[in-house]
């Protein structure tokens, strides 16, 4: 029998290898720190981890303060990819790490299915 986090670690996986642009997956809590995590090994995850809190807090704040509504999602567009943070609860997010090349229909598709299954185990 599987423990809750291999489970965790085998969604992050299927993530990764059902969509080839996904090249990293983290679950975050809402401090920042990482619960678990399929990122490159030279993909520091404390930065990772760090860096999401920072996103979802000024996230947050522009969703309830501008659209006086709770924020599901932001990400980040840079010349080598997307970094993606969606909401999986009230206590985490889930932070993927996409290639410039992705087809983000597609991986919001996938990003859906996987926030489903991370959502039963949380």
């Amino acid at each position: 029998m599987a423990t809750r986090s291999e489970r965790i670690n085998d969604i992050l996986r299927g993530i990764r290898t059902s969509s080839p642009e996904v090249i990293g997956a983290a679950l975050v809590n809402h401090d920042g720190f990482i619960v678990a995590s399929v990122l490159p090994n030279e993909v520091d995850e404390d930065l990772v981890g760090g860096m999401a809190a920072s996103l979802l807090g000024v996230g947050e704040r522009i969703s309830a303060d501008l659209m006086r509504s709770e924020m599901e999602q932001t990400y980040v567009r840079s010349p080598k990819g997307y970094i993606i943070i969606n909401a999986v609860g009230s206590d985490s997010s889930l932070v993927l790490l996409v290639t410039r090349d992705a087809r983000l229909g597609l991986i919001f598709l996938e990003l859906k299915r996987t926030i489903a299954e991370l959502a039963t185990e949380l």
